[in-house]
């Protein structure tokens, strides 16, 4: 490898093979970083685990510098296997974290995880300063991935808890489970049941069963709730919702200092409870809306800071949505 300025680049790379027989009772935990994690799922009663540590820079002392910096610890106690990225920081000063793998860069270290495990088998990943892979998984999983990506096809398991710091969340399908995405992106195709806190960030979620959620300081659009909503809205312009579901049963959304837009489609009926307190509330003048209760017009002119308004979208159902807003727009659409 040649650099731009006629340097002669070094790079040296070892792998490390780590096999397991196991039963589905076993557990793997992984603890990674500088470096990508990608696990593949086969029918084998096996975990195989290649670790490759590459290292690249000017000088053949440094790259091995690098190279002997990096330990895999492992243990295996009872049902549990664990495997652990240590680096030996005291001989790089304050100068490590700028020696990770990105384009341009001379130096760097990178630590890669490639597992292949039965889907069953409970999975626990933590992973920094890489990108996390995991294909359809049907086991137990804990993802706690920071200043990376974490990406997967389908997670149908019913113990499935992802924290994303610093990087991106993208997951096509998933059954139940805990979402906690901050400083990060969440795109969420399909769902059935989840828990979700999203701060400082964004997130697009296709099609929910039931959510609940606390999004703060975040965009957030919603295409299709199927069953119920309970969100907190801090701080959040743009929280949107496209469709509603015949069979949703309830909808509850209070928000702060937020902006809240919900459906008014021919196909929705249900009863509604909105209250505004310095904000207002707005909706199409088309007769879809029969309202019960509203401010009089004395109150609407008068410096009432706080309005209610119920009523019903069509012909009304068992159908509740409810919206408190404080400091932000209301709007049916």
């Amino acid at each position: 490898m040649v650099t731009a300025d006629n340097e002669v680049q070094s790079e040296r790379k070892k792998t490390i093979v780590k096999v397991y027989d196991v039963t589905s009772k076993d557990h793997l935990m992984i603890e990674n970083q500088f470096g990508n994690v990608n696990i593949d799922v086969w029918n084998r009663d096996e975990i195989r685990v290649d670790i490759t540590i590459k290292a690249s820079s000017s000088s053949d002392e440094r790259v091995q510098k690098y190279l002997d910096a990096v330990e895999i610890s492992e243990k295996r106690n009872g049902d549990q296997i664990v495997l652990k990225t240590i680096i030996d920081k005291s001989g790089f000063g304050g100068n490590w974290i700028m020696n990770r793998n990105k384009d341009g860069e001379k130096n760097y270290v990178q630590i890669d995880y490639q597992v292949s495990m039965p889907k069953t088998n409970a999975l626990a990943v933590k992973n920094s300063f890489g990108n996390t892979t995991i294909p359809t998984f049907s086991a137990p999983l804990t993802i706690n991935q920071q200043y990376g990506n974490f990406s997967t096809t389908e997670l149908n398991g019913n113990q499935v808890d992802v924290d994303v710091r610093f990087g991106k969340a993208d997951i096509h399908e998933m059954e139940d489970g805990k979402l906690n995405i901050q400083y990060s992106k969440l795109q969420l195709e399909k769902a059935k049941n989840i828990n979700l806190n999203n701060q400082f960030g964004g997130m697009w979620i296709g099609e929910v069963g039931r959510l609940d959620g606390k999004i703060g300081y975040s965009g957030a659009k919603i295409g299709t709730v199927k069953q119920s909503c309970n969100i907190k809205l801090d701080f959040s312009g743009g929280f949107k919702i496209d469709q509603l579901n015949k069979s949703v049963d309830n909808v509850d959304i209070q928000a702060s200092y937020s902006s809240v837009v919900l459906p008014m489609a021919d196909v929705n009926d249900y009863n509604f409870d909105v209250t505004v307190s310095y904000g207002g509330f707005k909706y199409p003048s088309d007769g879809r809306i029969m309202m019960s209760a509203q401010p009089s017009d004395d109150d609407s002119r008068g410096p009432k800071m706080t309005k209610q308004y119920s009523g019903k979208v069509g012909k009304g159902t068992a159908t509740k949505v409810r919206v408190t807003s404080k400091f932000g727009e209301v709007k049916f659409q």
